[in-house]
């Protein structure tokens, strides 16, 4: 055997084949990416409460906050019921345009629907209604509240859909679509509403506890604020992932029974 034929055979010997690595899913994680953005609008609610000038910019940058973990989450829903969505291929800037382009139209419908109230004569009510879109994730305090927060994150993830898929950025359009679903969309706005109501309840009796412990521990101030803090930030969490699970399958749903076009496309689609 020659010393070139030896070394081709300890090479072959030697030589390291391609392994396949089964696919592993983060699925679980996933639901985490939205935490920075609830975490950041709960201490901007927080500050926002204080009042001063400082709670308008607070007021501003919460309901950002909001959105930001709103698209987020809705992607991690729909790519979780093995849809398709390109929601994950925008950068920090694109976001912010999408923000822009999908917010201002549904905040000029809060602000009109709230106006009309007041101008009706139930003022309360109607200012009640500009906070609306922070309740997709925080506690209202009204059932009335609840379900406005439901059919706002119900407008919000139609628009959401329409402007990422090159539509128009229509409140008409929108409410056009929400009428043809209406039939798997409003179940889904209810649905969403008594886990609304369900949260709040529960929220309410660990608000009980969480004032208890404030007022009968000697823990630090900090750590009464954080557990004030993560009080507030679980809870809204938990609020946000049941509203665009409910959203979502009821598209999903939608889309099964024919009902226009498709807003979630599949997976291999």
């Amino acid at each position: 055997m020659t010393l070139d034929c030896y070394l081709a055979g300890v090479s072959d010997s030697l030589a390291i084949h391609p392994v396949r690595l089964p696919t592993v899913s983060y699925a679980p994680f996933r639901l985490l990416e939205a935490v920075p953005w609830l975490m950041f609008a709960t201490a901007m609610r927080i500050l926002e409460s204080r009042g001063g000038v400082q709670a308008v910019f607070a007021a501003i940058c919460a309901g950002l906050a909001v959105f930001l973990a709103f698209l987020l989450a809705a992607r991690r829903m729909i790519e979780l019921t093995d849809g398709r969505t390109g929601l994950g291929k925008l950068d920090f800037a694109e976001q912010l345009v999408l923000a822009r382009k999908v917010m201002f139209p549904v905040l000029l419908f809060m602000a009109a629907t709230a106006f009309v109230v007041v101008v009706s004569g139930a003022r309360w009510t109607g200012m009640h209604l500009l906070v609306g879109f922070d309740g997709i994730a925080f506690d209202q305090i009204t059932y009335l509240g609840m379900m406005w927060s439901a059919l706002l994150a119900t407008t919000t993830l139609l628009l959401l859909l329409k402007v990422e898929s090159g539509g128009g950025a229509g409140l008409t359009d929108v409410f056009k679509e929400l009428w043809r679903r209406s039939a798997c969309m409003v179940p889904a706005i209810v649905a969403i509403t008594v886990a609304h109501i369900g949260l709040s309840a529960l929220q309410g009796v660990v608000r009980i506890g969480v004032y208890v412990y404030w007022h009968s521990t000697t823990t630090p101030h900090l750590g009464q604020k954080l557990v004030y803090f993560f009080f507030i930030f679980g809870f809204a969490s938990v609020r946000l992932w049941i509203t665009l699970a409910i959203l979502v399958l009821a598209l999903r749903e939608s889309y099964r029974r024919g009902h226009g076009a498709p807003a979630l496309p599949e997976a291999g689609a």
